[in-house]
């Protein structure tokens, strides 16, 4: 029985979460197509973070608070700050509609093997629907990014002003108080990322309008919160690790490129031959992180918006087992 077979409805009892998760890892090792816009869906999103922190150092206390003394007292404050942001916005919303566009073939692709006809729409279009309905499942986690923002403003002079008694550096005592905005964000994402999967096969599988994407997707939501919420978990948890593995691994490669980069001897053979394997390592868990972001669409996929289960089965009926 191929992939393609295991993702169609069927008639039968409703398949097992168990059976689903297995089901979305077979079609995620057995379908390397999908790696390409799985990995441009991560990557384009957050999958970036891992290799900017294992090159790029993290910042002292002294480094921190000299880049802000500067940006405050430059004769081109407050265009300093404000043209970076802008900057910032524009390459965000560059970004997340890089992760859309993958998003949105992995979807078509998934449908396509899951047995349904051709698109009615182009893939601009539902690109451009997947991003509008990721920017509205996304505001919680910009509510919890202002308030965020706003507690390390009324924390963060008082940590770099007080003595450190062994608390550690300032970003660790920051985070140790403001630890609460941690966990809403947590279940501001948790929650996000069920209500936004729910509606995006909603609206990319039956052709239905944004606005009644997202009711579906809400009352998806409400009709079955811990089934989605621990779903979405799950998921999270995967990338997690996968951001947490990758990190380590490219931080431990980096240790002796970064020493030949200080030493002037980066163009020789030996640290050429290191710099090589590093992007290679790269490529692979670029790799890694597509056949993740697979899983985890096909996963999302196989959940039913509407009735909250699923049927795995074959083309002529016979039950998944």
């Amino acid at each position: 029985m191929t992939t393609s077979e295991e993702l169609q409805p069927a008639s039968g009892p409703p398949a097992g979460w168990a059976a689903r998760l297995l089901a979305a890892a077979r079609v995620a090792f057995d379908n390397g197509e999908l790696w390409l816009p799985g990995a441009l869906a991560t990557m384009s999103s957050i999958g970036w973070l891992p290799f900017v922190l294992a090159v790029i150092p993290l910042p002292s206390d002294g480094d921190l608070a000299f880049f802000a003394s500067s940006l405050v007292l430059a004769p081109s404050y407050p265009l300093n700050i404000v043209l970076p942001a802008v900057a910032l916005v524009c390459a965000v919303a560059c970004a997340t509609l890089l992760s859309a566009a993958g998003e949105a073939v992995l979807i078509r692709a998934i449908g396509r093997l899951r047995g349904r006809g051709s698109a009615q729409t182009s893939i601009d279009d539902e690109a451009v629907r997947v991003w509008l309905i990721r920017l509205v499942a996304s505001l919680p986690v910009v509510v919890v990014i202002g308030l965020l923002l706003v507690m390390i403003r009324a924390v963060g002079p008082g940590e770099y002003q007080s003595p450190d008694l062994g608390r550690g550096p300032l970003l660790v005592r920051i985070a140790a108080d403001v630890w609460p905005i941690f966990i809403l964000g947590a279940v501001a994402i948790a929650s996000g990322q069920a209500f936004a999967a729910a509606a995006l096969r909603a609206n990319l599988g039956a052709a239905v309008s944004i606005p009644s994407a997202l009711g579906m997707g809400l009352r998806d939501l409400v009709r079955h919160p811990l089934q989605r919420l621990s779903q979405s978990v799950a998921v999270e948890a995967g990338l997690a690790a996968w951001l947490v593995a990758t990190w380590a691994l490219l931080r431990l490669l980096w240790i002796p490129i970064g020493r030949h980069a200080q030493d002037g001897t980066l163009m020789t053979p030996v640290s050429l031959a290191l710099l090589v394997g590093f992007v290679a390592i790269w490529l692979c868990l670029v790799a890694g992180a597509g056949v993740l972001h697979v899983w985890s669409s096909a996963w999302w996929s196989l959940e039913d918006s509407e009735a909250g289960t699923v049927r795995l089965g074959r083309n002529d009926g016979e039950p998944w087992t």
